[in-house]
This record gives structure tokens, sequence and C-alpha cells, in this order.
């Protein structure tokens, strides 16, 4: 069976969206120290996957086409970035207690 990519972005975006409008409307339970460690570990999954998703995707483009170098760069960055965010978010795991 071949899964789409697009369709799992899709679909952690579409979660991420609602879960910032509860927050935004104070419906989410953000402020119990268990689901503030549960929000952590979930996204940290989402961010390592986040991670290795981009770095798959820029390695799939031609770096020295001029078409596409730009956008080769800008998905390494953004890797760079979700792993920066994981590990951030590792620390504020392990000090959540």
């Amino acid at each position: 069976m071949t899964h789409n990519p697009a369709q799992h972005a899709r679909a952690a975006a579409d979660s991420l969206h609602r879960l910032d409008q509860d927050a935004r409307a104070d419906r989410a339970e953000g402020t119990h120290p268990h689901a503030v460690r549960q929000a952590a570990e979930d996204l940290l999954r989402l961010s390592d996957a986040m991670a290795t998703t981009l770095q798959q995707m820029a390695a799939a483009l031609d770096p020295h086409d001029p078409t596409t170098r730009q956008s080769a760069t800008a998905l390494h960055l953004a890797a760079q970035a979700a792993t920066t965010t994981a590990k951030n978010l590792r620390n504020a795991r392990r000090t959540l207690h």
C-alpha cells in the first residue's frame, strides 16, 4: 500500500489548526502539567517527523538546478529549524515532572 505524504501532512495541519483554535478559545486543557507534558511529547513526535520529511524533500530536489535550488535550500533550513524545535521540546519534556 502506498501512502501519500501530502495526505499525512494535511491531516497533521488540520489537527494543529484545531488545537490552535481550541487554545485561542480557552477550550484546551493546557494548564494541567500532565496535559502540557503530553502535548510536548506529541509535538516532539511531529517535529521529528517534520525534520525527516523536510530533509527527504530537500534531497529529492537537485540543488544544482537553478529552478529548484532556492526551494531545496529553504527546505533544508526548515528541516534544521524542525530539528532545533525537537531538541527544545525534548528539553522541555525532560524538565516537566
